[in-house]
């Protein structure tokens, strides 16, 4: 990981960092916990359908096509759970909320993927991922502290790489 220096960026009256940290910093933080207990909910929900699939075959309310419909639910919604989960543990605990709770925002602006000379974060991307597969809103817990830092926190993010200059 390439590591770019961050400069504290100028203080101004009513800075708008100090008005929003307290959110930041708390979304930051717990957000793994939501989206464990999302991961957890997704997996019920897929067993809810499973159930349904059950009941409506038993039953005979509905046709083959409700069955096979009713059952790729479940399966997506269980396999999304688990996938979460493994996601919530693996990155968000130990990369982004743990840094968070401790407020190292050097790590959280330099922990990123280099393309070309343009810097992404990774847990932007990891952000933008959980966003598709949560249904649209899974990722916001992850995406919106992590974009108020770079955009609002007390250090400047540099979306470039600066060129090393060859030393003589």
């Amino acid at each position: 990981m390439n590591e770019v220096k961050t400069e504290k960026k100028e203080k101004k009256q009513g800075d708008s960092w100090d008005s929003i940290k307290g959110f930041a910093v708390w979304l930051g933080t717990y957000g793994w916990i939501f989206l464990l207990i999302t991961g957890i909910i997704y997996i019920i929900v897929g067993f809810i359908y499973f159930t349904l699939a059950a009941i409506f075959v038993g039953y005979g309310i509905f046709g083959p096509q409700t069955l096979v419909e009713t059952t790729l639910y479940g399966v997506f919604y269980v396999i999304g759970g688990i996938l979460t989960i493994i996601f919530t543990v693996i990155f968000v605990k130990p990369r982004f909320s743990n840094k968070w709770a401790e407020e190292d925002y050097d790590y959280l602006l330099n922990d990123v993927v280099t393309i070309g000379k343009t810097r992404i974060p990774l847990m932007l991307i990891i952000g933008i991922i959980l966003e598709i597969f949560l249904s649209w809103w899974g990722g916001l817990i992850i995406i919106v502290p992590l974009l108020l830092l770079i955009f609002m926190g007390p250090k400047e993010y540099k979306w470039t790489e600066e060129e090393k200059k060859p030393s003589n």
